[in-house]
């Protein structure tokens, strides 16, 4: 009695088993669809068959080739003959292997032809040569895959905040301090000079109270793109620095290059002929800019060239602004070559 008891038992709980098994391959929110030795169908759940709109009926006995024939000299077919020749499992990333089954999430989906994006396993099943199946396990990443794309523009986005000056479209001052320090080592060691130009928008603060905020961000937006296409080598640099303060980073540049380059910025900002009813310079925006160059080669640092450039412009805006000021041969000139001293700067 104890034995037909026990032997009742076993066959009830493995009954149980066969039933759970059965409700979880038919429930799972995963594809899950078992391939014999000849790649034929032998399972293929529920999930899978909604999401392919094929009924299980029609796709069992079928080979892979036969429900997918896209799939032909594929990873994924490679990964199927390996697990059922050698035993061995294989993972097929989103990111290589983004939709390589035709599966859709729903109707409007598979009208517009949008597949979902995919997570794919390849898993030998069975002990001996003669019994031996492969799992394709099929996990929908759509909304994973999304969150990551919206995470990946976000950072983009935050990193091109960090280069790029939101109001002008020019460089950050952090990017251009950066790009500074790359451009500065560069020139040590290969012993060429490196120019910067400071540029101030003139009596900008009689333009804002004069036109407003909005007109004022519009006329720094203006400006920044002239000077920025005075700057015609891919290594030049124009950022904001701050305010109504722009500036330029020209590496492999002598002076006198640098002069040819303000002196474009100049006329660039001159034609664009914005009306400025409140400067006693023009009837219209003027910039002043200070011009210095240097050679770290010889020890010369960033914070060195910029304060002789900021020096520079210190002084074209003394002399009357709508200028360039240069500083070489230990002195600050004119572009027409005249030697700035207190004299000339009290005259003014």
């Amino acid at each position: 009695m104890k034995s037909l008891l026990g032997s009742t038992t076993e066959d009830c709980l493995d009954d149980s088993k066969l039933y759970l098994a059965t409700l979880v391959v038919r429930e799972a929110q995963i594809g899950l669809m078992v391939l014999d030795s000849g790649q034929r169908v032998v399972l293929f759940n529920d999930w899978l068959a909604k999401a392919v709109d094929l009924p299980e009926r029609d796709a069992l006995g079928k080979s892979l080739m036969e429900l997918f024939p896209e799939l032909e000299d594929s990873r994924l077919q490679n990964a199927v003959e390996t697990s059922l020749q050698m035993g061995f499992p294989a993972l097929l990333s989103q990111s290589l292997n983004r939709a390589p089954f035709p599966l859709f999430a729903n109707d409007e989906d598979r009208k517009t032809g949008r597949r979902m994006e995919q997570h794919i396993q390849v898993i030998p099943l069975g002990c001996g040569d003669k019994r031996r199946y492969a799992l394709v396990q099929i996990a929908n990443v759509s909304v994973a895959v999304k969150r990551e794309n919206m995470l990946l523009e976000q950072a983009k986005e935050l990193k091109r905040n960090l280069i790029i000056d939101g109001l002008t479209g020019v460089y950050s001052r952090r990017y251009w301090e950066e790009q500074t320090l790359i451009e500065l080592r560069k020139a040590r060691r290969t012993c060429l000079p490196v120019a910067m130009i400071m540029l101030d928008v003139d009596l900008f603060k009689n333009y804002n109270d004069a036109y407003g905020h909005q007109e004022g961000d519009l006329c720094l937006s203006r400006i920044a793109k002239a000077a920025a296409s005075a700057l015609k080598r891919p290594r030049d640099i124009l950022a904001r620095y701050g305010g109504e303060e722009f500036v330029a980073l020209l590496p492999e540049t002598h002076i006198e290059g640098a002069r040819v380059v303000s002196e474009r910025i100049l006329d660039s900002v001159e034609k664009l002929r914005i009306p400025h009813a409140k400067s006693d310079v023009a009837p219209y925006i003027t910039v002043s800019m200070g011009v210095s160059c240097g050679f770290p080669s010889e020890g010369e640092s960033q914070e060195r060239i910029l304060s002789v450039a900021d020096q520079a412009l210190y002084i074209a805006k003394s002399l009357g602004r709508n200028r360039v000021v240069l500083f070489r041969d230990k002195g600050f000139f004119t572009t027409d070559n005249i030697q700035i001293n207190n004299t000339l700067l009290e005259r003014k």
